[in-house]
């Protein structure tokens, strides 16, 4: 009987350090892919557009934006798809993705959908001064990601 009861109490500890890692996991890879759309937004800072990180409810994508008037910042189009992630590819589908709804506007490829945008200076298009983010959670376990107003860079925390 204390066998069993030790061997049940491992497997909890085991199924719950894994939910810990897949969620872990998943952050860092959108953690990476925030860079990404960063960098894609810099990359082409002399065209002037921008890059937008937006989530869809099966995953998220990654794209750059070109202004049909790049002095205004008027009649935005999508550009080149960088990347795009599934849920139940690149990470477990049961994680769910909650981005901060103060710091996200409009996507430019669906207006319903709700983005992270990089400007040209690498710099999140935020309303304010503040850091926003992105939460993520799985089996009542929750990590986010906080995105640096000024410098856009971001990091996983709990």
């Amino acid at each position: 009987m204390g066998l069993l009861g030790i061997m049940l109490t491992l497997s909890v500890g085991w199924v719950g350090s894994l939910s810990k890692r897949r969620l872990q996991n998943a952050a860092y890879l959108m953690e990476g892919d925030l860079r990404l759309a960063q960098q894609a937004a810099i990359a082409s800072a002399g065209t002037g557009p921008q890059a937008e990180f937006c989530f869809r409810p099966d995953g998220y994508d990654v794209y750059t934006v070109v202004y049909q008037n790049p002095a205004s910042r008027t009649l935005p189009v999508v550009g080149n798809t960088i990347k795009t992630a599934n849920a139940g590819q690149e990470y477990p589908s049961e994680i769910s993705v909650t981005p901060d709804p103060v710091g996200a506007v409009a996507c430019t490829v669906d207006a319903s959908r709700e983005a992270i945008v990089f400007l040209a200076t690498g710099a999140p298009e935020f309303p304010d001064t503040n850091s926003h983010g992105i939460t993520l959670a799985l089996g009542g376990q929750s990590l986010s990601i906080t995105i640096q107003p000024t410098t856009g860079m971001a990091a996983v925390g709990q």
